[in-house]
């Protein structure tokens, strides 16, 4: 489906108005509803230096609804997965059903269903803003999870696995309601509160995985949080910059309570060199309040942050930080691959981009109470390497990347979503 909207501007500056044009269309993208978008300006008239436009702007619509089989691994990444010689036990399978744009308003609604190494059910509604006139926006979340395997402690700096047959060790029920205003158009703050119950088996050996080596655990927070962002593709930027600090209150309860704060601060700067060669620099760090952290709360490196490199690994702590810096070039653009044996207006073109990349990464955590065994803990980490960066649809991405690390470890890496 083709979408038009006519509008009239007028400018007295061509250089500034070209960039506006090139804001909005990467904050249309952005909202992640549509394949292909395109402006088309007009020159109308000019009257006291000043030029009056008409912009079109023409847009192709993705699917909105899409129930997605669930066919994956639930290892940290793929390579972790390959250590286990890609055992199909340790995979997940389910639908995950997303419907996007609900009454036009860009309203999304995700239901999942899984079940194998980790059994899910999860219900999320996203909604960016209440009413048309209204900046404020809300997402709610409910979550319950539970497994028969339990990553119960990091030894020689890896995650160390319990099992006891085919039980359910763990369970948890998550509950999230945020709420978000933005404040300018590339400026939004949020507030979040949410509540999490953790319990497991009796016969898991007590190893500090909750406060108090307890068998259960209530988890309570809030978090506030800032987003902005000039990023011009959220899903892999080339330009633009992207500041996010948040402080978390949170407390862990069970027969004691304990109260941490948890500062994060993520910092990233994306620049056009050349026509074709792009850097990229990021920075990210967390502190904590709480010195002797339960190890189900001390996971740092290894996770959603990573050092390229150390995927095999896990490093926890109170304190950490890590630097992440990249060139890239653009290989291939092929943004309008024509499809011409689809029978789809929305996917007949399909659009491919090709980065070569060189990185380099570096960080650190602390912890004054590691496993003697942890050697990368305290310890400053560094890495670098090449990799190809695929880009398809504007918001999927694979990377394929060789890395050498400070052990003098090389390999090779694959992961699903961008690196900075």
């Amino acid at each position: 489906m083709l979408l038009h909207l006519d509008s009239v501007y007028t400018t007295t500056n061509d250089g500034h108005f070209n960039d506006l044009l090139a804001l909005s269309k990467n904050r249309i993208y952005n909202l992640n509803l549509f394949n292909k978008v395109e402006f088309t300006l007009a020159e109308d008239t000019v009257i006291n230096n000043i030029t009056t436009y008409t912009l079109e702007i023409t847009v192709l619509e993705k699917w909105y609804i899409w129930p997605i089989p669930i066919l994956e691994f639930s290892d940290r990444n793929i390579n972790v997965w390959s250590g286990f010689n890609f055992n199909p036990d340790r995979t997940n399978y389910g639908i995950s059903n997303f419907n996007y744009n609900l009454f036009g308003r860009n309203h999304t609604l995700r239901t999942d269903l899984k079940t194998g190494y980790n059994k899910e059910l999860r219900l999320e509604y996203r909604i960016p803003f209440i009413s048309k006139t209204s900046n404020w926006g809300m997402t709610a979340l409910a979550k319950y999870t539970s497994q028969n395997e339990v990553w119960l402690n990091t030894i020689n700096d890896s995650l160390q696995f319990f099992k006891n047959g085919n039980k359910n060790l763990i369970q948890s029920t998550e509950a999230r309601i945020e709420i978000s205003k933005r404040i300018r158009p590339l400026i939004k703050t949020f507030a979040v509160l949410n509540a999490h119950k953790g319990e497991i088996d009796s016969a898991v050996p007590d190893s500090g995985f909750y406060l108090n080596n307890s068998h259960k655990q209530l988890n309570y927070g809030i978090d506030l949080k800032a987003d902005i962002d000039t990023r011009d593709n959220i899903y892999f930027p080339l330009t633009g910059y992207f500041y996010q600090p948040i402080i978390t209150l949170q407390q862990w309860k069970n027969t004691s309570t304990q109260t941490n704060l948890k500062l994060q601060l993520k910092v990233q700067h994306f620049k056009r060199l050349s026509p074709k060669l792009y850097s990229a620099l990021s920075g990210y760090t967390q502190l904590n309040s709480a010195q002797n952290i339960p190890y189900f709360s001390r996971k740092m490196f290894g996770y959603d942050e990573i050092i390229r490199g150390y995927e095999r690994y896990v490093i926890d702590g109170s304190f950490g930080w890590k630097l992440n810096a990249a060139i890239r070039y653009h290989l291939l653009d092929k943004s309008d691959i024509q499809l011409k044996f689809s029978h789809w207006v929305n996917y007949k073109v399909l659009p491919i981009n090709l980065y070569l990349e060189g990185y380099a990464d570096g960080g650190r955590v602390s912890y004054d109470y590691p496993h003697p065994s942890n050697h990368l803990v305290n310890t400053f980490l560094y890495s670098a390497g090449l990799g190809l960066n695929a880009l398809i649809y504007n918001d999927r991405v694979l990377r394929l990347e060789y890395s050498i690390n400070s052990l003098q470890e090389d390999g090779f890496f694959v992961h699903f979503k961008k690196a900075i």
